[in-house]
């Protein structure tokens, strides 16, 4: 099977699925079913964006934000940051036939020692995250932070 890259502007050549990494190989079965269903229908991933490098996952975001419409409704359970942020981004940009806000919800599970606490967030026009707790990215923006700030011993 010969699989290539199609983007906005150009097209790759083709590749031998075997080459293109195993992401792919992954992916190609969930997005053939999501393209190819027909009528109304739920479609549940569990972590689609497993093995796939940030810019396939943040592709993978823009993809669903267009399978999704009123006859499709998409459920996704992701720990990818890239996939939300496109998600969000295709909200604020808003091309004809765009997710609104309204269609878009995002619960966060946050776990605290043996209890786990669901929190509903939204996402407003611009793409920013509404009524996140306060844990909810914490971890990256430690990480942003020590990888910026943190002073090596002389």
């Amino acid at each position: 099977m010969q699989v290539r890259e199609f983007g906005t502007r150009s097209r790759g050549p083709f590749r031998n699925l075997m080459d293109v990494g195993y992401g792919v190989s992954q992916i190609l079965p969930v997005v053939t079913e999501l393209v190819r269903s027909q009528g109304a229908g739920i479609h549940l991933l569990q972590q689609p964006e497993a093995h796939l490098h940030p810019s396939a996952q943040a592709a993978l975001g823009c993809f669903l934000c267009r399978i999704a419409s009123s006859t499709h409704q998409v459920i996704v359970e992701t720990h990818s940051d890239y996939l939300l942020d496109r998600v969000r981004m295709d909200v604020r940009d808003g091309e004809d036939g765009a997710l609104r806000p309204e269609d878009v919800a995002i619960l966060f599970f946050e776990r605290r020692n043996l209890a786990v606490r669901i929190h509903s967030i939204g996402i407003d026009a611009e793409g920013n995250i509404v009524g996140a707790p306060d844990g909810y990215r914490q971890f990256f923006m430690e990480e942003v932070s020590r990888s910026l700030w943190k002073q090596r011993p002389d």
